[in-house]
């Protein structure tokens, strides 16, 4: 019980370091509205040892995140012979969740990839061609929408765990996982759109 606590804890404290990463990054896509900004910004960012830190970081949390939650999964399957009641008799089969997991990790791996691969002289320049292919935004959004579940379903479990089940932290979950991946889709969005 004491080490099923401690995973708990383990997976939430990693999930929690990786939502603030993630409101950083947004964030900072953000400035994109100010292309000397924009660059200024990544330019500073991909300069030095800070880019391969924060990378570094993201990936050791990501993988800690990742392997406790496969842990708790296989505990959990042993342990429960019967699934939970629910009120709204809405269940998404399993091998879904496996896959839009699967996707989910996919989707981080070929990002941070593509990133990698920008001119670090003109992060801007290179933002805006990759969003000019439909395939590449749709794949995006496609990311953006598993990470919103993901997200969501996360938060909903925090207050859960604090006790909080009323519908009201059930919308904040919404809300917040909707606010921060609707700032991450407004630059495919506007690219793709708007830019001429």
């Amino acid at each position: 019980m004491r080490l099923m606590q401690l995973q708990k804890r383990t997976m939430a404290v990693a999930g929690i370091t990786l939502f603030g990463y993630l409101i950083f990054h947004m964030l900072s896509n953000l400035t994109f509205f100010s292309p000397t900004l924009f660059n200024d910004f990544y330019n500073g960012y991909n300069d030095g040892l800070i880019r391969w830190l924060v990378l570094l970081a993201v990936i050791v949390i990501l993988a800690v995140h990742v392997r406790t939650a496969l842990k708790i999964r296989a505990i959990n399957a042993k342990a429960r012979t019967i699934d939970y009641y629910r009120h709204d008799k809405f269940k998404i089969p399993a091998p879904f969740v496996t896959a839009s997991i699967l996707f989910l990790l996919a989707f981080i791996v070929i990002h941070v990839i593509q990133t990698l691969r920008f001119d670090a002289v003109d992060v801007y320049l290179e933002t805006v061609q990759l969003f000019q292919s439909f395939w590449m935004v749709a794949f995006y959004l496609a990311g953006l929408f598993v990470l919103t579940m993901h997200l969501q379903h996360s938060l909903a479990n925090v207050f859960q765990t604090l006790g909080k089940t009323a519908w009201t932290c059930q919308y904040l979950a919404w809300t917040v996982s909707v606010l921060l991946t609707g700032g991450f889709a407004l630059l495919p969005l506007y690219i793709y759109f708007v830019m001429p």
